[in-house]
Order: C-alpha cells, then sequence, then structure tokens
C-alpha cells in the first residue's frame, strides 16, 4: 500500500573499507509523493538563504504602506527627501547649477516645515517648538500624544528612516565639499543639514521625554 506514495528511496551506500561497516552518505534523499524530503543526518543546509528571505521579508512589511495609517503622509514626507537629493545631485544635468541650488534651498526648507508640523505629528505623535525667554534664552518645548501605543509601527519607521538617512546623505556631502574646498556648495549643503539634524535631534529628544506637555 504504501508503494504509490514511496515512489523512490535512494540510499548511496560506501562501504568503509577498515571494517566493512555501511556508512549512509548524508545526501540521502527520499522523494515522498514527489517531493524531495532531507534525511535526518543530513548535516549540508545552508540557514544563510532562507534567514535572509526572513530578513527581507521583515523589511518589506516594516515599509509596507498599505499598512499605514497615513499613507500620504509618509509618501510627502519621503518624496520631499528624494526631491532635495534629486535636484542637487541630478537637476543640474538639464538646469543651471545656481538654479538647481535655490531650489534646493526651497525645497529643503518645505521639507523641515512639513516634518516639524505635519509628519511628526501624525506619523510618531509628536510635536516640538521654541520659545523666547524674558531673559532671552532659547527655550525648546516637545510634546507627545497621551497614549503612543496607538503610533503605526510602518508610519514611524517611514518618519525616522527618512530622517536618518536624509541627515547621514547631507552631512557626508557638506564634508566632501568642505574638503573639497568647494565652500559655497559646503554652505549649501550644510544649510540642509542643518534643517534635517534639527528636526532630527528635537524629535529624538521628545521621544526620550526631554521637555513638558501632552497632546490628545
Amino acid at each position: 500500500t504504501w508503494g504509490p506514495i514511496i515512489q523512490k528511496r535512494k540510499e548511496y551506500i560506501q562501504m568503509n573499507p577498515s571494517d566493512g561497516q555501511h556508512q549512509i552518505n548524508p545526501l540521502a534523499n527520499v522523494q515522498l509523493a514527489g517531493i524531495m524530503l532531507p534525511l535526518s543526518n543530513r548535516r549540508d543546509n545552508n540557514p544563510v538563504p532562507y534567514q535572509q528571505m526572513q530578513e527581507e521579508g521583515a523589511i518589506a512589511k516594516a515599509f509596507d504602506i498599505k499598512q499605514a495609517s497615513h499613507p500620504c503622509t509618509c509618501l510627502t514626507t519621503s518624496l520631499f527627501k528624494l526631491s532635495v537629493v534629486v535636484c542637487y545631485f541630478v537637476l543640474s544635468l538639464v538646469l543651471e547649477r545656481l538654479y538647481c541650488l535655490i531650489i534646493t534651498v526651497v525645497i529643503s526648507a518645505f521639507d523641515f516645515w512639513f516634518v516639524k508640523n505635519i509628519a511628526g505629528r501624525y506619523l510618531i505623535g509628536m510635536r516640538w517648538w521654541s520659545e523666547i525667554q524674558p531673559d532671552g534664552r532659547d527655550f525648546w518645548v516637545f510634546e507627545c500624544r497621551l497614549n503612543e501605543d496607538h503610533v503605526n509601527p510602518v508610519d514611524k519607521n517611514f518618519f525616522w528612516w527618512s530622517q536618518i538617512i536624509a541627515t547621514l546623505i547631507w552631512l557626508v556631502t557638506t564634508v566632501i565639499r568642505v574638503i573639497s574646498f568647494e565652500f559655497f556648495e559646503g554652505g549649501i549643503t550644510g544649510f540642509v543639514f542643518v534643517l534635517n539634524a534639527v528636526n532630527l535631534i528635537a524629535y529624538y529628544n521628545c521621544s526620550k521625554g526631554k521637555g513638558y506637555g501632552n497632546f490628545g
């Protein structure tokens, strides 16, 4: 009765000339109902591809825009940062360099405003601003939602990773420009870096509870 199920079993026997004992080759396998099943003594399985697939699946799930609570905000903040990079590095192929730098600064300013006033509030439930004290000191205020458990993990991933990657890109670009003695463009890229870094540092401090206040 098992004949139709077990189609074929192959065991490659190799003879040990020293003691005449038979050993089952670890490459032996069983074909069960047309599916190749490894024997329990197989040792050549490589788990790396499976782990890689797991990691790739986890990354895709972490940035699955279909699971985001605010997909438009996620895409908008990512599009702003991508637009700044494209304008600075690519747009000079079709426009004069000065125009590219002006557009880069303008889009960076819009990106700063959007992240500070919209993206932070909707994607991670935080916001910040600065107040000038009577003695002239600059005081930063941080607020977060009362219930942070409602923050969508995909929204959070889009927000933090877009901020971190953009800040690193403009930091490296600024350092390269300064080292190359291109101080004018270094000033432009430094300005863009500062805008990204200010938002990143402010929201990081807010996430650590440095400041005061809550909003619904």
